[in-house]
């Protein structure tokens, strides 16, 4: 290897100060390119994230469908039960009010047989 010398050194920094003045960017240029880049990146991102919202919310209705429809089911079955329930308050109504009159004709037949 040859040795370094003090002119090799200037032509290669030369070389190296030329290369630097005309193919290096500069910091102006990169910090501009990277605020390019990452406007790009920012609306790619906001497109996949309204693409996955999206789908997130298709989803989300068919649930809430799906709910909706399930409540109407449990709501008619509780206006069923309703119905039924009413039904037997009427009859032990019907019964109680048979068995008082029970109890007082016995009451009455017991005082009979008492006096």
């Amino acid at each position: 290897m040859a040795e370094p010398t003090l002119k090799k050194t200037h032509e290669l920094l030369e070389k190296l100060a030329e290369y630097v003045m005309h193919e290096v960017p500069t910091k102006q240029e990169v910090e501009k390119r990277f605020q390019q880049i990452e406007r790009e990146l920012e609306r790619k991102a906001d497109k996949e994230d309204l693409i996955v919202v999206q789908e997130e919310l298709s989803g989300v209705k068919e649930d809430l469908f799906t709910l909706k429809e399930n409540i109407g089911m449990i709501l008619n079955g509780m206006d069923g039960m309703a119905k039924r329930l009413d039904v037997i308050q009427t009859e032990q109504s019907a019964f109680i009010s048979g068995l008082r009159r029970v109890e007082r004709q016995v009451e009455a037949l017991e005082e009979k047989r008492r006096v």
